[in-house]
């Protein structure tokens, strides 16, 4: 993540009733930190994130990463428990809307490159195409 230090001193040390109280439901969690800083940085700028080129992505810090047997690898951390994971982070977006009283979180085409599929659909001619195929 790239981001200007003013927005980590916000999330941080913000007396912001608001940013204190969802950072203690994120500690509670153990989950959702990195869309608190979304809601944080949207809720400031009220513009979309920008996505920055990752060939590949990995958490370099984890040593299970290492391993060579990509399954593995693909059944440990957070993200090996989906349907409980993402229900997770439903609950954080919900009690964040709650709690901010609006829902800062802005979508958003920006890429700064293209290594990384775009997930969206866009209309183009009447038809909807992925969103890497549609010329601005």
């Amino acid at each position: 993540m790239i981001i200007k230090t003013d927005y980590l001193e916000t999330y941080s040390c913000s007396g912001d009733n608001r940013i204190t109280i969802t950072r203690e439901f994120v500690d509670e969690m153990r989950n959702c930190e990195d869309i608190l800083m979304n809601f944080v940085v949207s809720d400031e700028t009220n513009v979309g994130p920008v996505l920055v080129e990752a060939k590949r992505l990995r958490d370099h810090g984890d040593a299970r990463n290492e391993e060579k047997d990509e399954m593995e690898m693909r059944n440990v951390g957070l993200s090996s428990r989906r349907r409980e994971h993402r229900k997770m982070r439903g609950e954080c977006i919900r009690e964040f809307h709650k709690v901010f009283g609006r829902m800062p979180l802005r979508y958003s085409y920006g890429k700064l490159v293209s290594s990384v599929g775009e997930q969206g659909l866009c209309v183009k001619g009447g038809k909807l195409v992925v969103c890497d195929q549609q010329i601005f």
